[in-house]
């Protein structure tokens, strides 16, 4: 009976052996079309510029922001996105009734851009990286909008850039920390304005 048990583990052992390859295989780099969601902050630099100036408020230039994306990676360094982003509200609140009523501007905005990743794995000595670096760059089109009585809306382009870290944390999903810019956003009586976001997104790939 021992000898038979010991002739079972070894032809197992050796069908095993032949059914995996030596060296094992590295895992596909993901490519193909995914979609996602971003949570975060933003806050306008400048503060309560244009119609919100003035009036001896206090101005709260930070907001609660979110977004969606979509995208497609078409080479382990490369992918494509559009998305769309909420940045909250500029607030200037009145701080005393001889203070001018508290008022407000809106904004959001479309962007298409394109994503460089750096797997940490190209510049670090380590084994294929779940990690990696990116840098993101391209055009947006904001609109903002006002509580103030008899201000019509606007809307302008301009560009953004931001870099972050990602994270596969399978083929399909992966996360990313990251900080953006939207250069100049507004005119007219709203005056340009940068928005900074600093966010989390998490996105699924579809193949």
């Amino acid at each position: 009976m021992t000898r038979l048990f010991a002739a079972l583990f070894a032809l197992t052992t050796s069908l095993a052996q032949a059914q995996t390859p030596f060296p094992p295989s590295e895992p596909s780099s993901p490519h193909g079309p995914y979609a996602g969601v971003l949570l975060g902050r933003s806050e306008a630099t400048g503060g309560c510029v244009g119609i919100l100036s003035g009036g001896s408020r206090d101005c709260d230039a930070t907001d609660s922001a979110y977004g969606l994306f979509a995208g497609t990676q078409f080479h382990r360094y490369g992918a494509v996105e559009i998305g769309y982003l909420n940045f909250g509200k500029v607030k200037a609140n009145a701080t005393s009734p001889a203070s001018a009523s508290s008022q407000n501007v809106a904004a959001d905005a479309w962007e298409i851009a394109l994503v460089g990743l750096l797997p940490l794995d190209t510049i670090l000595p380590l084994e294929r990286s779940r990690f990696s670096i990116f840098a993101r760059g391209g055009g947006y089109r904001a609109t903002l909008s006002s509580s103030v009585q008899g201000v019509e809306d606007s809307s302008n382009g301009g560009w953004t850039y931001g870099w972050g870290l990602q994270y596969d944390v399978t083929q399909r999903i992966g996360v990313r920390a990251l900080f953006q810019r939207y250069k100049r956003v507004g005119r007219d009586q709203y005056l340009n304005n940068n928005y900074d976001v600093v966010g989390i997104s998490a996105f699924y790939r579809f193949q």
